[in-house]
Order: structure tokens, then sequence, then C-alpha cells
């Protein structure tokens, strides 16, 4: 399997916009779920500021767990499972509760595949995938319950997939290219005042 398509859908620039999209169609079909979503979104955000901020502070001053390979949480992974689980649960119909369910099922399985293709990729470690994903799901358990009953406008579902097919169907070294991880490295090496960066093979 070649890994390097997964890359795609587990990346933040095309997330965080999916999960802004899906939202607001949802409060434009039923504004009473504006609190809902305002807590789906609330928790994604947590999710990518701790991977950021567990990025920077290793980045910047060499903190992780070392017998456990850990340096911070897989991003990918954290924000895949945050995110696909509660999408494809939403674009299933209301009145199809059985098929919601096997929508967040799937979106758990696509996102934990996500995680799992870093491992190969070498982009983590497993501890980190591990790590990542139970983030994830800290995001994603309590938005789906709280969107259990609200869904986008029926229309809106083809145009999600299709935005969603055009977007993987982008050469992998397109997306690996417009990575963070870099942005990272450097904001971190700038807040501690270090003149190199820490590097996970000298340090973990």
């Amino acid at each position: 399997m070649k890994w390097q398509w997964l890359v795609a859908p587990g990346s933040a620039i095309y997330l965080i916009p999916l999960v802004l999209l899906v939202g607001g169609a949802v409060i434009l079909r039923d504004r009473t779920a504006t609190n809902a979503v305002l807590r789906w979104w609330a928790a994604v955000a947590g999710v990518c500021v701790l991977v950021a901020a567990s990025k920077i502070s290793f980045y910047g001053w060499g903190i992780g767990i070392r017998a456990w390979d850990l340096t911070c949480f897989s991003g990918h992974t954290a924000l895949s499972v945050a995110v696909w689980p509660v999408v494809l649960t939403l674009l299933i119909p209301l009145n199809r509760p059985g098929w919601r369910l096997v929508g967040a099922i799937t979106g758990a399985a696509f996102g934990g595949l996500i995680g799992y293709s870093r491992i190969p990729l070498g982009a983590h470690p497993a501890s980190e995938v591990i790590a990542g994903a139970l983030l994830g799901c800290l995001a994603a358990v309590p938005a789906a319950r709280a969107l259990g009953r609200s869904a986008p406008p029926p229309t809106f579902t083809p145009l999600i997939l299709l935005a969603t097919a055009l977007w993987i169907a982008i050469p992998p070294s397109h997306i690996s290219g417009l990575s963070s991880e870099r942005w990272f490295a450097k904001l971190g090496a700038k807040l501690s005042g270090s003149e190199s960066l820490v590097e996970r093979r000298r340090n973990m």
C-alpha cells in the first residue's frame, strides 16, 4: 500500500477547513446545534494547540519521554481521529441511526489507519501515534454525542465527498511540502534561544 496517499486526508490544512465547513453547514440547517458545533470546534482547536505545544517543547527544550520514544503527539493521528468519525456521522441522514453508527466506526477506523501510516512513513514511532489517537478520542467522543441529532443539509454531502476526493487526489509530494513541522522546529529553537534544533536521534 502506498501510505503516502494517507498524508492528505490527515493534514491540518484540509481537516481544519473541513471541520469549519461541516460545522457551519450544520448550524445553517439547525441553529439549535450552534453550541454543540462550537464545542466541537473548540475541542479540535484544543487538539491543534496541544499538538503544536508538544512539538515546540521538544524542538526547543528536548522535552519528551525517552523510555517510550515519545516526543510529541502525532498531529495527523490526533486530528484524523478527532474529525473523521464526527464528519462521517454527520454526513449520514438523521433517519438512518444504524448507518450513522457505521459512519462513526468507519471514521474511527479511517483515522486509525491514517495514524498507523505515520509509522511506515517514518514520521512517528508507535508511541506518538497512540498518544495522538488518545488525544483525538478526547475530542471526538463528546463531539459525536453532542451532535448526535444534527446533520448538514442533505445536498451538502455530495459537495463534501467531491471536495474530499479532489483533495486526496493531490500528489503526496505537494502536501508534504506544506508541512508545518519545520515551523514548529524553528519556533521551538527561537523560543528556547537554542542555536541548533533538538533532533530525535540525538536526544531520544
